[in-house]
């Protein structure tokens, strides 16, 4: 018998989930990051280390949180301004799309 519970939360938490690698000093970082029930988070893999994440825009905060898994404060300042600028382009692209979906709406009345 287990000692321990499992309790689901469901999929509905999880989101903007992106994978992109970062290269700095020398290595590669294969970057996972998304937002989850407690706020946001990130994996990287190939080094065995996670950590939780602020907005993806707050790149103090977020360079903090890395550089506490990683031991690397340059990488940890890579990584943290790679989420905030990806994460930026990815809120651009969506209103632009959105924008001409809307756009297209309009004119196909």
């Amino acid at each position: 018998m287990s000692n321990y519970k499992i309790c689901y939360n469901g999929d509905r938490y999880i989101s903007e989930v992106h994978h992109i690698a970062v290269d700095c000093e020398g290595n590669r970082y294969s970057v996972i990051f998304g937002k989850y029930t407690n706020g946001g988070f990130c994996s990287i893999p190939n080094w065995e280390v996670g950590c939780e994440l602020a907005d993806f825009s707050d790149k103090f905060w977020n360079t903090e949180s890395l550089t506490n898994v990683l031991g690397k404060r340059k990488a940890a300042k890579a990584i943290a301004e790679a989420i905030a600028e990806f994460s930026l382009q990815r809120k651009e692209e969506s209103l632009q799309y959105n924008g001409l979906r809307a756009l297209n709406a309009v004119v196909l009345r």
